[in-house]
């Protein structure tokens, strides 16, 4: 009996990757189209400064197209351009520049979100507003603008989604979703940073600020605007209830980073490894992890102690099945929906590709 599964096994899996190949290159196509696109957007907004705006504040608009240039697979509009195709929409540039929406909103979201965190690097290069310390040689003043480049960028990202040439009721509703992902990501972000400090956080907490800050904003809410768009069935909005395990998120299924440890964010992986060590009775491991937890000098030591008690109390493996689970959930609500076919095949692939992707 087991032999027989065998086969069923590798077709199983030489279909999966056959999915991952044909999204993987599905997605670096869109991005040689969207990218023309956005620099095209933001040509048009570099030329409407000047006259009553001071052309000074071209600098301003250039840290936050430098810093969206710079990197990213685009993930997040290529979710909103397959959800408004695999809903009946008809490819074209209209849909591609709508699609910028979420690019600017996450890239603007970025750019907050190092700031809170005291990042130095993104992409592997400093971050918008340590480039904008050095350039006017202010720490206050760099910080400052960039926030205002950022929240440039998230009404640049509104600007770009009421492109797109849709009757009232359509543009309504697909405003609802894009506003719906504005303040779920707030959401995330202050549970995400008051449980740094607080002692009630459980794993229910730690999966809703993965869930709100994650999940929704980088493919459930895209999904849904772009199928709104479209025009889309209540059948396949419904989808999202379904959908949210299609992403693989460092804090789920690989190793924590070391920023994570020195800001002393509390992710699942950290969460189970101390339970499972408080099962254990290992109250010394539990007061080592405690005391690395927010120690911003962490040293190389620490962090690989880390790594080995999640890998030894299989913390690891428990949260990639977590993972596991919820892109299969996610695979079978896509395959009884009847949307087109090669969207379907581009989101079945990009499931499997957010799971097994290395960090």
């Amino acid at each position: 009996m087991h032999n027989m599964t065998v086969p069923q096994d590798i077709e199983r899996k030489a279909t999966e990757r056959s999915n991952i190949e044909f999204a993987l290159s599905q997605l670096s196509d869109f991005k040689r189209t969207f990218d023309p696109v956005l620099v095209s957007f933001f040509k048009e907004e570099f030329s409407k400064i000047g006259g009553d705006i001071r052309q000074e504040a071209t600098d301003l608009l250039k840290e936050g197209y430098e810093f969206v240039l710079s990197g990213g697979k685009r993930l997040r509009p290529a979710f909103m351009y397959f959800g408004y195709v695999a809903s009946g929409g008809e490819p074209n540039d209209s849909i591609i520049k709508a699609s910028l929406s979420v690019e600017l909103f996450h890239s603007g979201a970025l750019i907050l979100d190092d700031i809170i965190d005291h990042s130095d690097l993104r992409r592997g290069r400093p971050t918008v507003h340590k480039v904008i310390a050095e350039n006017i040689g202010d720490e206050d003043l760099g910080e400052g603008v960039a926030i205002i480049a950022g929240n440039t960028l998230i009404a640049l990202a509104g600007k770009s989604l009421s492109s797109f040439p849709a009757d009232n009721e359509t543009m309504r509703a697909a405003r609802e979703l894009y506003d719906q992902m504005g303040m779920e990501i707030n959401y995330g972000q202050y549970l995400d940073m008051i449980g740094n400090v607080t002692g009630d956080v459980d794993i229910d907490w730690i999966m809703k600020v993965m869930e709100y800050k994650t999940a929704r904003y980088t493919i459930e809410k895209p999904l849904l605007i772009g199928a709104s768009l479209a025009g889309a069935s209540k059948e396949v909005l419904q989808l999202h209830d379904d959908i949210l395990g299609m992403f693989g998120d460092e804090e789920k299924v690989g190793k924590p980073v070391d920023s994570d440890l020195k800001e002393g964010k509390k992710t699942l992986l950290i969460l189970e490894t101390i339970q499972r060590l408080g099962i254990s009775g290992r109250v010394d491991d539990i007061a080592r992890i405690n005391s690395i937890l927010g120690n911003h000098d962490l040293s190389d030591q620490d962090y690989k102690w880390v790594q080995n008690i999640i890998v030894e109390t299989d913390t690891l493996n428990y949260c990639r099945e977590i993972a596991e689970q919820l892109i299969v959930k996610s695979k079978q609500s896509l395959e009884n929906v009847s949307i087109n076919p090669e969207a379907k095949k581009y989101l079945l692939g990009i499931a499997d590709y957010m799971l097994t992707r290395e960090k």
